[in-house]
Formats: C-alpha cells, structure tokens, sequence
C-alpha cells in the first residue's frame, strides 16, 4: 500500500475540539467514501495533516472528499540528510530541465529549512549533474516535511475540493432538476452541508452527486412543488436551488430558501461545473 499525506485547510484555524471533531468527520468520510469503493484505507492523524495508506488505484478517491484541500504519494524516512538525500538521488535519476527543493519543518533539527533544501539538492546534482537549479519555476520541484524525527519526500501534488468535511454543518433539502442545481447542491456540500436530493421522475441528472456522498439519500417527485409541500427529514434547515440572478423562481416555504449561485456569471458556472468533472475523474 502507498502512503499519502493528506492535508486540509480551513480546519485548522478551528479551536482544538471543533477541530477534533471535524477531524473525527473528515476520517469517516474517508472511510465511508473507500468502503463503497470496496477498498481499504489507514489512516494516522497528526495537527494538520492525515497520513492514508491505501491502493494506488483508489488515490483518485480523496479528490472527492470535502475538506482535504490536497494530497502526495510520499516516501516516509529518517530525518536526516542522508536519508532524504538517498530518496533524492532516486527521484533524479532520469529528470531533464530544472529542479527545485522545498523544505518545510517541525520540531527540532541540526538544520534550517534552507539548509535542508540546499543539501538535499546537492544530492540531486551529485546524482544528476545535467539538471540547472531554478528556485523561481522549476520544471521538477522535490518537497520535503520533516516532522520530529520523520520526513516525507514527494514530488506530486494533488488537488481535492477543499471546505468542511461533509455533514459537519446541519442539513438541507436541494431539488436537482439542471446542471445549476448541481453545482448548487456542491457548493452547500462544500461547506459542509449534508444534502438530501429531491429530484423529477423523468431525470437522473441528480447521479452525478453520487460519487461526493457515500450515502446520498434521493427522493422522487413529479415537480419541485411537489417536493416543496412534502415531509422534509429531521432536522433539515433550508431548501437550495439553483437560480441566478436573471432566473429567480418565486418559491414559497416556511424553512429559508438558499440560492448559492444568485451572483454567478455564466463563465463562473461553467468553471466550476468544469472544476467538478476534473476531480471526480481524476487518475494519477
């Protein structure tokens, strides 16, 4: 099994038991999102970063996850010079053009950041003494965390959707009838909103939330109207829609309305609907 490093963003910044407890969401996420997959994952947590063990060919995974914002294939070692400096030599062997280190730390160490980006990068040009040193844009660029006595060396960067973990921030009912709705019913999920989809008969355009919810819960209506005057479940806080601002349906309903798309341009719609077909078919 790979080991990726997972990170996320805004949690962060929580206080340390929200953040535990978004943390505690996050990791079920994960293993909900994989168990459906029928794969397994491992995951080990440290402040601010997740360390996953799971089959390369369900990395693709953790881009539909809500709340990790990125993710490497990494290689665990001591942190020393040495060390890092002998997985450095591996990854050169063969690259053509530029090359950067970039070290990051945390603890204690005989050594600077800086000072491990530089010998870590002799090691590349001892190695591979073709390459040129560009710190600005390199066409290759080795990272390396250093944590205590551990470092991860990678060379990859992956994105994820990013926000809040999924269901860390109440419920809402979308009705799902266009790729607006979509992107409406994303963008709640985003922040952290579990969705319940209500949808036409005659449509299955609501499919494409499948693979951000391991357990989507659909419900089938003849017409949003329909939807709107039926039993909502508990503890559901609002409806989303996906109107902008020169298509504005008149709805009536006791619970707010929530429109996430009224100040979007066309181009801002299309991006993102672009951005979500990226990282739910994304394959490294």
């Amino acid at each position: 099994m790979q080991l990726y490093l997972l990170r996320y963003g805004e949690l962060g910044i929580k206080s340390r038991n929200i953040r535990r407890n978004f943390e505690d969401i996050l990791i079920d996420n994960i293993e909900r999102t994989f168990l459906k997959e029928k794969a397994e994952v491992f995951i080990e947590r440290e402040r601010g970063r997740f360390f996953a063990y799971v089959d390369k060919a369900y990395s693709h995974l953790f881009s539909r996850t809500f709340g990790l914002v990125s993710y490497s294939p990494a290689e665990e070692t001591k942190a020393s010079i040495e060390e890092m400096g002998a997985l450095a030599k591996e990854w050169a062997k063969g690259l053509e053009g530029s090359f950067a280190v970039r070290a990051r730390r945390i603890g204690d160490h005989p050594f600077t950041s800086p000072e491990a980006a530089a010998e870590v990068g002799s090691y590349v040009l001892n190695e591979n003494p073709d390459l040129d040193v560009d710190l600005d844009e390199p066409d290759h660029t080795l990272y390396l965390e250093i944590r205590g006595g551990r470092a991860y060396v990678f060379s990859k960067v992956f994105e994820g959707p990013g926000g809040l973990p999924l269901s860390s921030q109440g419920k809402v009912a979308v009705w799902v009838d266009s790729e607006k709705d979509i992107l409406a019913a994303w963008l709640m999920m985003k922040r952290g909103a579990r969705t319940y989809v209500f949808h036409p008969k005659d449509s299955d355009i609501y499919k494409k939330l499948d693979v951000w919810d391991p357990n989507l819960r659909t419900f089938e209506y003849s017409s949003m109207e329909d939807a709107l005057s039926s039993y909502l479940p508990k503890g559901v806080k609002g409806w989303v829609i996906g109107d902008t601002l020169n298509q504005v349906r008149e709805v009536e309903h006791h619970l707010p309305i929530y429109r996430p798309l009224i100040g979007f341009t066309s181009s801002m719609i299309e991006s993102n609907l672009e951005k979500i077909k990226k990282l739910e078919n994304a394959r490294y």
